[in-house]
């Protein structure tokens, strides 16, 4: 890894076989590849929240479990992209209100609404009602620790992003030593499973290398780094989950713990390297694409959906038909959300405006 970025433009807006590197326009508001990979990501979360009967099969544990690992490295990476646009990687202006507002926006406005109806079920339900709880501690339902680990973030990131961009080598060493350190702490300690879940530093690491990616797309990390990265992951997930490995720390969300990084790092980089100029046509790409913008607003939903059942006995029927239903439900409900989100921050931004007017 070198550690100066050298240019603001990163090579992967331009095409690989391209040697005169044109310009393209930085400003684009959507990438296509992020969003296929989030929408891919977002189903694979609703996949392994069926109850399956066994979840230690290589399916899962290399593939389907890699789902939350890749969303923390595409949140750096966005995270970075925003940081560098927005407030040219300043940690002052970073810290700044008009940087977080936004961010704070897009994350509580249909999180809230979220808490709101898992209130009323709960009432239907006659159950106790516990609204710090539910707003403070990311809700109910698969996922929920979510939330809290974002807000985490927009605290956090500005930190990992500094020092990623002084120094690509100083600042993942620094993300991965604080992510170790954490997990030693959490086992000296004691730390409860519950609290563990919702803490950032869990992900450091993997946030630190997205961040990486967007800050460093000319470096070319030498394929022997990333094989032996890819083995010592994959080492621990077999180690792990086929012959039931115990650790002396990572004990508590084994499937996403820091060693996995060094698993979906190399795959991710690859990803990045051959599809992030990919465009799929017709229906299928504009499917995926949808998703990948609505892919918090799916997310939200899952938790509910799972959490009170709302598919009834279907949702665990035989997995060729529960899974089907399950992806099919959460999707167009959550499609529907973000639809429902976009039109409501839209016609609040139309009021803000005629009362600034009013009062002007």
């Amino acid at each position: 890894m070198q550690e100066n970025a050298k240019e603001q433009i990163p090579l992967y807006l331009y095409k690989e076989e391209s040697k005169n590197k044109k310009e393209v326009n930085e400003n684009k508001k959507r990438i296509d590849f992020l969003d296929y990979l989030k929408a891919i990501c977002v189903i694979m979360v609703i996949i392994t929240h069926y109850e399956w009967e066994d979840k230690t099969s290589p399916f899962f544990t290399m593939l389907i479990n890699m789902a939350v690992p890749v969303f923390m490295i595409i949140s750096g990476y966005n995270f970075a992209m925003s940081n560098r646009k927005k407030a040219d990687g300043e940690l002052k202006k970073m810290y700044g209100w008009q940087m977080l507002k936004p961010k704070l926006m897009r994350f509580l406005a249909p999180f809230v609404t979220i808490c709101l109806i898992e209130i009323v079920l709960l009432a239907i339900e006659h159950k106790n009602i516990h609204p710090l709880r539910i707003f403070l501690l990311g809700a109910y339902g698969p996922g929920s620790y979510y939330v809290p680990i974002m807000l985490q973030l927009l605290v956090i990131f500005p930190i990992i992003y500094f020092l990623v961009q002084k120094n690509a080598k100083v600042g993942i060493i620094a993300a991965g030593s604080a992510n170790l350190l954490f997990e030693i702490l959490v086992k000296v300690f004691e730390m409860d499973k519950y609290y563990y879940r919702l803490s950032i530093g869990r992900y450091l690491l993997l946030i630190a290398f997205g961040c990486y990616i967007y800050l460093y797309p000319e470096h070319r990390v030498k394929k022997s780094q990333l094989m032996a990265m890819f083995l010592c992951g994959l080492a621990y997930i077999v180690a792990v989950f086929t012959f039931d490995a115990e650790l002396v720390i990572f004990g508590y969300w084994k499937t996403t713990a820091m060693p996995v990084a060094f698993y979906i790092f190399p795959i991710v980089i690859l990803l990045f390297r051959k599809f992030y100029h990919i465009t799929i046509p017709g229906v299928v790409g504009n499917a995926l694409t949808q998703i990948g913008k609505a892919s918090y607003h799916i997310f939200l939903v899952q938790m509910v959906y799972y959490h009170f059942e709302l598919g009834g006995k279907i949702m665990t029927a035989a997995w060729y038909i529960a899974v089907p239903f399950n992806l099919l439900v959460n999707l167009i409900i959550g499609l529907l959300f973000f639809e429902f989100d976009n039109q409501f921050l839209k016609k609040m931004k139309k009021v803000r405006q005629k009362l600034r007017q009013a009062i002007a």
